[in-house]
């Protein structure tokens, strides 16, 4: 798997600390409507990095052209045209997954806007600004 750093931490663990009070709230939503859920089967951060083929080039999928997952969304979809930078612990990487959206600028590349396909959880994380040379360098760097 390709591991994902941002600011020296792990892009899975980041994302578990902004998941927890989201994954906690929920679950006290769904048992107080009577489903008996275990907070241990709905564990926050529970993703797992892409494989190398969808993160290094010669995959464009972090440079402004985005993996397919498969999902048919209407342009204006708040989902529609973002890059998948974490996928699901089951194998499948579309069953539960993080989006981000990639702006390639002449000098930096931006990562913005990231969501959880299947929640609507405010993650209010970036934007990052990468230089684009050195960015770019890391994909190939690694492939």
């Amino acid at each position: 798997m390709a591991e994902i750093y941002i600011n020296n931490q792990q892009l899975i663990e980041v994302v578990r600390l902004i998941e927890k009070p989201f994954i906690q709230a929920e679950i006290k939503e769904r048992r107080a409507a009577g489903e008996d859920i275990d907070e241990l089967a709905f564990p926050a951060g529970d993703y797992l990095y892409l494989p190398p083929s969808m993160i290094l080039l010669p995959s464009r999928n972090l440079l402004g052209e985005p993996w397919d997952h498969g999902f048919s969304l209407e342009s204006n979809n708040l989902q529609a045209g973002k890059a998948i930078v974490l996928g699901c612990t089951c194998g499948v990487i579309e069953c539960w997954f993080i989006q981000v959206r990639i702006t390639l600028n002449e000098s930096t590349v931006e990562w913005a806007d990231f969501r959880q396909f299947h929640r609507d959880w405010q993650y209010n994380l970036g934007p990052f600004k990468f230089d684009r040379k050195q960015y770019v360098s890391e994909l190939y760097r690694h492939s």
